[in-house]
């Protein structure tokens, strides 16, 4: 089954803890610590594969977990990190955030994208031995990550999108002219997902994609119109399938179907709007006076100088010239495309020579402080995972961890961010009065 929508439940394995553990010599009088570090959580990594084409699998399942980093043992015994998640995609599958932010479009064959990382592994105590500290009695606690829901959303990767109507043909015209073979039936809707077909020629293979009928609203959503209009996204030209059989001995202008068409495509996206086109006028076999044909395509014309060709892919009518003009044009966008992206690596050559990180999330330079009834709460992803990894209820780590705060200068920090001295200050779990 067809599924190009789904959301589902991520997270990343969590840290080892370290251990604490001391080798006793014989003579009793004097012991080592030897407690190794834990392993390293194991990460969520979405890879585009060709091997899938659509995201039904994640109807059946939801939750997805990596696995945990194990504990370090004594003897100085790393623990072992837990195995990456590789979760396989359909290639051309955006993953987005909780907030509908892309976070990744893997439009590549074999494209990663690495979603969660996985916790870092505690500290044993002989990673603290130090002229200070010569017998640690505590180790750091694995770090623990938070599940997170991402949403994924495949566009299909085509070269060239049927666009039209309901029961405008574009089925039958999709068969006639590639492999794909849809469901064809003389009523609307009869595509409910959209069809690839690969195109053979001489001068090259392409792929065409018959989009399920667009109709007025549909980017809106009337119609699941909006769920079908992202396969046209990527493609780089699309083909404007009107239906002959609107047009009548009084109103011979079907002029309006096109467009409405080219409205939807506009209020739905404006790149979308922009693409180059094609018109195809479908059905021409059911027209007893081919001279109508003439008028309907001067009223055409007054509303676009793009290709127009007259078609019956019922009977196969104009189907040569139709995929003439088709592979030409196929072969021109393609150039063009190549050259935007020529043009695009050049610059972003350019860019690396010049790449500067963005601030790391886990520098301390920025504090985020919320005044909570009198009690200062601070939010900062490094000070909070340095919390999170120490036994608070141990006295030696607790020592450790206020020595490294102050020599970090946290209190300074603090104290700039406008917190009064003697005020109650807490960092996840950790509650402390500041002070000199």
């Amino acid at each position: 089954m067809f599924l190009d929508e789904a959301k589902i439940n991520i997270k990343s394995g969590d840290g080892g803890s370290g251990s604490a553990s001391f080798f006793v010599l014989k003579d009793r009088k004097k012991k080592i610590a030897c407690g190794g570090n834990g392993g390293r959580g194991g990460d969520i990594i979405f890879r585009a594969s060709a091997n899938m084409s659509s995201l039904y699998n994640f109807k059946k399942k939801v939750h997805y977990k990596a696995k945990n980093g194990e504990n370090g043992a004594s003897n100085k015994r790393a623990g072992k990190n837990g195995e990456d998640l590789i979760i396989q995609v359909p290639i051309g599958t955006i993953i987005k955030n909780a907030n509908k932010e892309i976070l990744a479009d893997l439009e590549e064959e074999g494209s990663e994208f690495i979603a969660a990382k996985g916790g870092i592994g505690g500290r044993g105590n002989a990673s603290f031995v130090s002229q200070r500290l010569k017998f640690p009695s505590f180790a750091e606690k694995g770090e623990k990550t938070e599940e997170q829901w991402v949403e994924l959303e495949l566009r299909l990767l085509a070269d060239v999108a049927l666009v039209g109507y309901p029961n405008a043909g574009k089925s039958t015209l999709i068969s006639k002219i590639s492999n794909a073979r849809p469901k064809i039936a003389d009523y609307p809707f009869t595509t409910l997902v959209p069809n690839l077909g690969v195109v053979s020629s001489n001068e090259t293979n392409y792929i065409v994609a018959d989009i399920p009928g667009i109709i007025k609203g549909a980017h809106a959503g009337v119609g699941l119109g909006d769920k079908f209009l992202r396969h046209i996204m990527r493609a780089i030209f699309n083909v404007f399938v009107l239906d002959i059989e609107y047009i009548t001995l009084s109103n011979i202008d079907i002029s309006k179907n096109f467009l409405e068409l080219r409205q939807e495509l506009k209020l739905y996206n404006e790149e979308l709007y922009r693409k180059n086109y094609i018109i195809a006028v479908n059905k021409i076999d059911i027209l007893a006076d081919r001279v109508l044909l003439k008028e309907l395509k001067k009223k055409l014309r007054k509303h676009t100088d793009k290709d127009i060709i007259f078609i019956s892919a019922f009977t196969g009518e104009n189907i040569d010239i139709f995929l003439k003009t088709l592979t030409k044009t196929v072969i021109a966008e393609r150039s063009k495309v190549h050259e935007s992206h020529l043009q695009k690596e050049s610059a972003d050559s350019v860019k690396k020579a010049v790449y500067t990180l963005k601030e790391d999330e886990y520098l301390t330079d920025n504090l985020e402080v919320k005044n909570v009834n009198g009690e200062y709460v601070v939010k900062n992803k490094r000070l909070e995972r340095m919390v999170s990894m120490t036994n608070l209820e141990n006295e030696e780590a607790l020592i450790y961890l206020r020595n490294k705060l102050k020599k970090m200068g946290i209190g300074d920090k603090l104290k700039k961010t406008g917190i009064p001295e003697g005020s109650t200050v807490i960092i996840g779990e950790l509650v402390f009065e500041l002070i000199e």
